[in-house]
């Protein structure tokens, strides 16, 4: 079993090392290194395979003795690569200064840690060094070669790349040619080979649990592959289970025909069976499948592995695989990778995926909190008042804040999508700036460590525009005074007249009014100012230092505390 696989100059990863179990759980967003792990051990299946070729015992070479063994582009099977630079960090083949020796090799080194079956561990590198855009060296690590045999004996590969298409017709193709195949994301292209292996080998034991399985997810009859007579492999099958050995009237369709959940989950069968090996990679194996075949195939794998040895790495986005996944079998690529150790860790990651965009993931990994509102107009509103109190959060609404539109939805929404964000960034802080319509939700449910809950004491933002000097600026701005004056006395009538004396002050009408949903549409269809409240920041902008309420300067204080580094 690899308990370990670390990787030095190796694409994204300067230095990384990642902790395996027998089941390992890849989770993370997209381009946060879960298929860089896969490829990591790829990579190093590859040197193994073609150093040992090569170089190792019974191929005539000293291995010790040579630089190592030479690698072509075209024999590089493990991924596709336009130039072999691109498999170091940042495409640097040459050391820095800052590193060692300016200009020598830089070498790549991918180590992969196990556990014998007797309990001893060992350890084996692979080292790769470049020798131009077509071609790459390895060699094993010198201090590991003791360990060598015993990995070379033990550890088998295969990669199973997310299900891509599959072809109408498919010649057969030999081993190497259907690695290329793999290598480059087309496993669909071999599908019919690897069931042709699987029919044709061994007492066909293997075969036939294949049809049982198929049977038992899909209700389908698997057809056993024939190649004969015609230069394409023929892979069919029945939509029922026919009793008897016949087709029970049932017509032989091409694999082919099927939806992609069936090919999705035929293919990874299919390299089960006919690729049996000690390291299984998965990427994405729940991509094309309903939540409830994710979780059968899930069983499935994690059965077939129990009974052949084998061990599970798999990347996925799956909700369903990360829930039924003990904590300490599933490594987070939220921050730098770690495997995790809490129920609570894990429920952090499953949020992380189902809630937080990549826009977020990337605020998140440098901002000191984040701003939850009720909607864009909220934002808009503080935005234009902090330009008008020359307030400093303005220079953070200039740049790209750092904040989440809960959509009028329950705060306690915003407390999930915070709960997830700390799988990013554990020390984030956050404020929850709510309307006065929310009083009657106790923040005790809404809290959550290090979230902080600010309520407006007015019934919404937009009671804050609500100052008789200032809308009727923006009135004769927008119209002439003859469409300004019926709006302000509409106003004079719907507002107690201890507004107009106080307008900054706080009144229990403006605690229990709707401003957006009566006063201020009403005031600007009587002036005939055709705006909507998504616009309603002009009326803000338009405000003078002294009309903008002491409270909205309060809640900027608060939130710029909280946000701002």
């Amino acid at each position: 079993m690899i308990t370990k696989i670390t990787t030095q100059y190796f694409k994204r990863f300067e230095t990384q090392e990642f902790p395996l179990e027998p089941l390992t759980l890849l989770a993370g967003p997209n381009n946060s290194g879960k298929s860089t792990l896969l490829q990591a051990a790829m990579v190093w299946n590859l040197g193994m395979q073609k150093w040992w070729e090569k170089k190792g015992p019974g191929s005539g070479s000293k291995a010790k003795d040579r630089p190592g063994a030479p690698i072509t582009r075209q024999e590089f099977t493990a991924l596709p690569l336009p130039s072999m630079d691109q498999l170091w960090t940042d495409t640097h083949t040459s050391l820095r200064k800052d590193e060692g020796k300016q200009g020598a090799p830089r070498p790549l080194v991918i180590t992969l840690h196990g556990m014998s079956k007797d309990g001893s561990e060992w350890r084996v590198g692979f080292e790769f060094r470049y020798s131009g855009p077509e071609q790459i060296h390895a060699k094993p690590v010198a201090a590991d070669l003791p360990h060598l045999d015993r990995a070379h004996e033990e550890i088998s590969v295969i990669y199973v790349p997310p299900f891509s298409g599959i072809g109408v017709n498919e010649t057969r193709h030999d081993r190497p040619y259907q690695d290329m195949l793999v290598g480059q994301g087309k496993a669909g292209d071999i599908l019919r080979n690897l069931l042709l292996e699987v029919a044709e080998a061994g007492d066909g034991k293997d075969w036939q649990r294949l049809v049982e399985i198929v049977s038992e997810v899909f209700g389908y009859r698997l057809l056993k592959p024939v190649y004969a007579g015609v230069p394409y492999i023929t892979c069919q099958y029945l939509k029922g289970i026919p009793t008897g050995n016949g087709f029970g009237g049932l017509p032989p369709l091409d694999v082919s025909t099927t939806g992609s959940g069936f090919h999705q989950v035929l293919l990874i069968l299919a390299f089960m069976f006919a690729r049996p090996s000690s390291l299984i990679l998965l990427d994405e194996p729940d991509a094309h499948l309903h939540v409830l075949l994710q979780k059968q195939l899930y069983d499935i794998l994690r059965r077939l592995c129990h009974e052949r040895k084998g061990q599970l790495l798999i990347a996925t986005h799956s909700e369903v695989l990360i829930d039924n996944t003990s904590p300490e079998q599933i490594v987070s690529f939220y921050r730098e990778p770690h495997p995790l150790a809490l129920d609570s860790d894990r429920d952090q990651v499953r949020e992380a995926l189902k809630r937080v965009t990549s826009l977020e993931l990337l605020l998140a990994e440098n901002a000191k909190g984040i701003l939850y509102l009720e909607g864009t107009t909220d934002f808009d509103l503080l935005k234009a008042w902090s330009t008008v109190l020359e307030h400093p959060l303005e220079q953070w609404f200039s740049r790209l804040p750092f904040w989440h539109n809960n959509q009028g939805r329950s705060p306690k929404e915003a407390r999930a999508h915070f709960f997830a964000l700390k799988a990013i960034q554990p020390n984030l802080k956050a404020a929850l700036l709510l309307d006065g319509d929310n009083r009657s939700l106790p923040d005790r449910e809404i809290t959550a460590d290090g979230l902080t809950i600010l309520r407006w004491e007015r019934y919404e933002a937009e009671s804050y525009l609500l100052h008789p000097t200032s809308l009727e600026r923006f009135l004769n701005a927008e119209k002439e005074p003859l469409f300004a004056k019926p709006a302000m006395d509409y106003l004079r009538e719907q507002l107690p007249p201890a507004f107009f004396h106080s307008p900054l002050e706080a009144s229990a009408f403006l605690r229990a009014e709707p401003a957006s949903k009566t006063l201020l549409p009403d005031l600007l269809a009587k002036a005939d100012v055709a705006i909507s409240k998504s616009d309603y920041f002009l009326l803000a902008r338009q405000m003078k230092r002294e009309e903008v309420p002491h409270e909205v300067e309060e809640k900027l204080n608060a939130i710029q505390a909280l946000v701002c580094a």
